[in-house]
């Protein structure tokens, strides 16, 4: 039987909630069937005949490639992992916890599907109600203001400046909301354009210049902690670290973050000064590296550090997201406010004349 090999997905925003979903139980579960001794053959052959249709699918892609001899990192990318989660798992061929990494993979990607779910809650009820708005403005523009207009012409010249602000405000509100999604479409068209020209890691570099967001930067400072301090405690040395990095082929970010790395040390400098001019890592995996070699315990305290960047990571995007609702509310009671008093505001000023 044929199976058509799903476009792997890389970029973790425009994967949906429910293919995240489908994708952390599966990886957790076959993490588990692993610590429990089954085989990742037996393992897959089993979650075959208990998972439903749609994930069915999605292992039977990944046994195929398994089968055929591929690794397993590979064949999660035929079916259309992300980019960091087959590194993740291509990492664990060289310190031999595939089925740990398998279980924290999953777990995160379960994780990054309740983020989700929470921003679709929160972001629901604001969208419907700047839909409302959107239409009421709408209805003012081309119902309610000519009527009212037609009315208070003759007293047009008595509204004070605010009046006047106001009510031009809501009338003209279709052509400056054409005129501003336009604009920042035509930007947005810019950025990726832009994005496009440049390499993965250079390109991670100027999102990061550019948003300012700790965000980028303890999201990458986790990851590579957390995949160097397992190498590293699987006595692979920091050139190994490098080599096995330059050689993943899933990751063009990774490869090419290797390639930065050994040509920084062939010019002299530690792994720690290679570090130090990629801005989407923070500083203090730096300081973390240089401590470690000097203490010898570099893999259990780059370890210690991702856990507490993956902390911070979660602490600040829900603040992010309590933030997110109150800031959207406000614009829509603004937009009311001003809707209100584009309707009344002229018809107190006309009747103040009679």
């Amino acid at each position: 039987m044929a199976i058509s090999l799903k476009k792997p997905t890389t970029v973790i925003i425009f994967r949906t909630h429910k293919e995240t979903v489908r994708q952390g139980r599966f990886l957790k579960r076959c993490g588990q069937l692993l610590l429990d001794g089954f085989s990742l053959q037996e393992a897959l052959v089993f979650l075959e005949t208990i998972v439903e249709s749609d994930a069915k699918k999605m292992i039977e892609v990944i046994h195929t490639e398994v089968s055929r001899g591929e690794l397993f990192s590979t064949a999660l990318k035929e079916a259309g992992f992300s980019d960091v989660v087959c590194a993740q798992l291509y990492f664990s061929l060289f310190h031999g916890q595939l089925a740990q990494t398998a279980v924290k993979a999953g777990s995160q990607l379960l994780k990054q599907a309740e983020r989700k779910r929470k921003m679709q809650a929160l972001l629901q009820y604001p969208a419907v109600l700047l839909v409302f708005v959107m239409i009421m403005l709408l209805a003012m523009r081309f119902i309610l203001l000519p009527h009212i207009s037609e009315l208070t012409a003759v007293h047009t010249e008595q509204l004070d400046i605010g009046t006047r602000l106001v009510v031009g405000g809501v009338y003209h509100a279709p052509e400056i909301l054409a005129a501003g999604s336009l604009v920042a479409l035509f930007i947005l068209l810019l950025f990726m354009n832009k994005g496009r020209k440049l390499t993965p890691m250079n390109r991670l570099q100027w999102l990061t210049r550019w948003t300012r967001s700790s965000l980028f930067t303890l999201y990458w400072s986790q990851f590579f902690s957390s995949e160097w301090g397992f190498l590293l405690k699987g006595n692979s040395s920091l050139l190994e670290v490098v080599t096995i990095m330059k050689q993943n082929a899933l990751s063009p970010l990774i490869t090419e973050m290797g390639e930065h790395i050994e040509m920084e040390m062939k010019q002299g400098k530690s792994f720690h000064d290679s570090l130090q001019k990629l801005s989407f890592l923070k500083k203090e995996v730096t300081l973390v590296v240089r401590q470690g070699e000097k203490s010898g315990h570099l893999g259990q305290e780059l370890e210690m550090y991702a856990r507490e960047c993956e902390e911070e990571f979660d602490k600040q995007l829900e603040q992010v997201m309590n933030w997110v609702q109150p800031i959207i509310f406000i614009f829509v009671a603004l937009v009311i406010v001003a809707i209100y008093a584009a309707l009344l505001l002229p018809t107190f000023n006309a009747l103040q004349t009679f």
